[in-house]
C-alpha cells in the first residue's frame, strides 16, 4: 500500500479569540487520517492559547512570544512540523468540506511541479459570494489582487483550465520541502503580499500555482486585522511590500516595473494628500523604508536571479491574467484617473519588456 502523504493544518493566530471555536470545529471533521492540526500564537493576550489547550486538547501548540507576523509566524512553524505538505488557514474561516485535504492533495499531485494549490474562498455571511480563488497582477505593476472578489459563484472558475497566479496565504496548501528550498516567506514583510512574493518565486524557479475548486472555505475577509477598509497602515504595508517584491523578483522588466511604480505612487500620493493625508505619508514611508533596506534587498535579488529557471515572458504572462478584477469603492475618481493613464500604456509597455526577455 502506498502510504499518504502525512499533513500539518497550521491556524496561525493573533488575538482572534472570537474567530477559533468555529475555525477548529470545522477542521476537527476533516476526513484524512494522517493529519496533525497547529495553532500558531503571535503573542496573543485574549486568551486564545488557553481556550484552545481547553477546548480543543487534540490541537498542538505552537507558541511565539511576540508577534512575527504573517510570514515569520508560518517560517518559525513550518520548520518545526514534520510534514510532507503545510496547509496555511486564516483563523476567521470555517472549512465546508470535511474532504477538504484529499482535494487539495489531489490538485497538488496531478503535477510533480506544483508547489502550492489554492482554493476557492466564499464570504463567511454568503457562501454564494467569492472572497478570493488566487491572485493576479494589476497591469502594469501596480499590484496584486485577488481574483473573483465579490463575484457570484457561477463556477466560472471552476474549469481544469483556470490557474491563477498566486496562491491565497488564507487558505493554502503547499509542499513543504519546497517552501524550505526557496527560503520561505520574505521574513521583512511582516503581513500583506507574503504569499504572492512566494509565489512569484515559486513560478521564477518553473513550478505551479494550482486551483482546487472543489474546496471551499469561508472567510471573514480581515478578519484579522484591526478594520476591514485599506487604512495607513495596511496601505504603508502593501505599498512597501510590492517595492520589494519587485526588487526582487522582476527581471529584464525590472526598469519598466519601477517606471510605473514609482508614476503610480507619485499620483496616488498627491490624490491623496489632500483627501488623505496620513496614507499619503504612508505611501512616501513605504519608499523610503525599501531605500533604507535595498542592501538587504539585492542580495536577495542576487539569489532569485542567479537560480530562476522561468523566462520573463512567461512569468507576464501568467501574472496578467485577462480576467475582470475587483474595483474598490473609495476615490473612484482617482482610481479612474489611473485606469486611464495606465491601461492605455499597457500594450505598448508590455510589448517591450517581453520583446527585451526573449
Amino acid at each position: 500500500m502506498v502510504q499518504s502523504p502525512r499533513v500539518a493544518v497550521i491556524v496561525l493566530n493573533y488575538n482572534g479569540l472570537r474567530w477559533l471555536s468555529n475555525c477548529l470545529s470545522s477542521v476537527g471533521r476533516t476526513d484524512y487520517q494522517d493529519l496533525d492540526v497547529y495553532l500558531v500564537d503571535n503573542g496573543s493576550d485574549d486568551g486564545s492559547v488557553d481556550f484552545v489547550r481547553e477546548s480543543f486538547p487534540w490541537v498542538k501548540v505552537i507558541r511565539h512570544a511576540i508577534n512575527f507576523g504573517f510570514a515569520d509566524g508560518y517560517n518559525i512553524a513550518i520548520q518545526k512540523v514534520e510534514a510532507d505538505y503545510v496547509v496555511l488557514l486564516n483563523s476567521d474561516t470555517v472549512v465546508l468540506d470535511p474532504n477538504w485535504v484529499k482535494h487539495l492533495l489531489d490538485a497538488a499531485t496531478k503535477d510533480p511541479k506544483t508547489a502550492a494549490v489554492t482554493c476557492k474562498m466564499v464570504s463567511l455571511s454568503d457562501h454564494s459570494i467569492l472572497d478570493s480563488v488566487g491572485g493576479m497582477g494589476i497591469p502594469f505593476w501596480r499590484g496584486f489582487i485577488d481574483i473573483g472578489r465579490e463575484e457570484h459563484d457561477n463556477g466560472q472558475y471552476d474549469s481544469g483550465g483556470f490557474e491563477p497566479f498566486s496562491f491565497c496565504g488564507g487558505a493554502a496548501l503547499i509542499r513543504r520541502n519546497v517552501f524550505l528550498e526557496t527560503g520561505g516567506f520574505d521574513g521583512k514583510f511582516f503581513m500583506y503580499l507574503e504569499d504572492v512574493d512566494l509565489s512569484w518565486r515559486l513560478r521564477l524557479l518553473g513550478y505551479r500555482v494550482a486551483f482546487a475548486s472543489k474546496v471551499t472555505v469561508a472567510h471573514y475577509f480581515s478578519g484579522s486585522a484591526e478594520t476591514r477598509t485599506v487604512d495607513a497602515r495596511r496601505l504603508y504595508y502593501c505599498q512597501r511590500n510590492l517595492l520589494r517584491a519587485i526588487l526582487k523578483n522582476c527581471g529584464p522588466s525590472l526598469r519598466w516595473a519601477l517606471r510605473n511604480y514609482f508614476l503610480l505612487s507619485l499620483i496616488f500620493a498627491a490624490g491623496l494628500y489632500v483627501l488623505e493625508p496620513r496614507k499619503s505619508i504612508a505611501v512616501v514611508r513605504a519608499i523610503l523604508w525599501n531605500l533604507l533596506n535595498f542592501r538587504n534587498t539585492y542580495r536577495w535579488r542576487l539569489v532569485i536571479q542567479n537560480s530562476r529557471t522561468a523566462s520573463e515572458r512567461e512569468i507576464l504572462t501568467r501574472m496578467y491574467l485577462t480576467l475582470p478584477r475587483y474595483q474598490p469603492a473609495e476615490h473612484v475618481e482617482l482610481r479612474r484617473i489611473l485606469n486611464t493613464l495606465f491601461e492605455h500604456s499597457q500594450l505598448a509597455v508590455r510589448s517591450r519588456s517581453i520583446s527585451m526577455s526573449r
